[in-house]
């Protein structure tokens, strides 16, 4: 199974099948077998500032992303991807780009709790887990001069109840929109690449 890990605008593909890959969409390959040990020895190119896409060809898919976890701090977040009674999902507007709501999960917290509890109190609504099982995504940054690989579980929600969404400014939320299908294609470009791959995966069903 294919792996995605994003940093920046851009993302690292990691497979064990070259079909997987579109080549002019990558500004590196990776598939000498030493190559790709050394980068998971050290595998600062997502985290040192270079620009475009990378893929790595290996049969060792988990244990390279696992390298990933081992070189930076690992962090664990939860949100949702909230759907109305007309098929539209919520999102929120934070610091000039379109988001989902989603927060880092608390010591002794279940996952699925703190997706429930982060998307409340970022936009003030009650919501019920359609699916337990989330969509995994990754994305890699520098915070206060420390790698970061942060995992996020995303689990699709059905508003419940009438409350009224509200931002939660405090966190830099200065919007929350409901998106049809037509709305999210029509402002792709504000939303961030990872954010983008999972509405157009959740829409895509539609």
């Amino acid at each position: 199974m294919p792996v995605r890990v994003y940093f920046d605008n851009y993302h690292l593909l990691i497979t064990a099948d070259i079909a997987d890959i579109k080549k002019d969409a990558y500004q590196l390959i990776i598939s000498n077998k030493d190559k790709v040990f050394d980068f998971r020895l050290n595998p600062e190119e997502l985290f040192n500032g270079d620009k475009g896409n990378i893929a790595i060809i290996t049969p060792f898919v988990e244990e390279t992303l696992e390298s990933i976890f081992d070189f930076a701090d690992g962090i664990i977040a939860a949100g949702g991807i909230v759907q109305n009674e007309n098929n539209e999902v919520l999102c929120i507007f934070r610091r000039g780009f379109w988001d989902l709501p989603k927060g880092k999960v608390e010591k002794g917290e279940k996952i699925i709790d703190a997706a429930q509890r982060e998307v409340k109190e970022e936009t003030g609504i009650d919501t019920q887990i359609e699916n337990p099982d989330a969509i995994i995504s990754f994305h890699c940054y520098v915070l206060n001069n420390k790698n970061c690989i942060k995992e996020t579980h995303w689990f699709d929600m059905k508003l419940n109840g009438t409350n009224k969404a509200t931002p939660q400014t405090e966190e830099d939320i200065s919007e929350l929109k409901w998106m049809s299908k037509e709305a999210y294609n029509a402002t792709r470009g504000l939303f961030y690449p990872l954010i983008a791959a999972i509405l157009d995966q959740h829409f895509g069903k539609q």
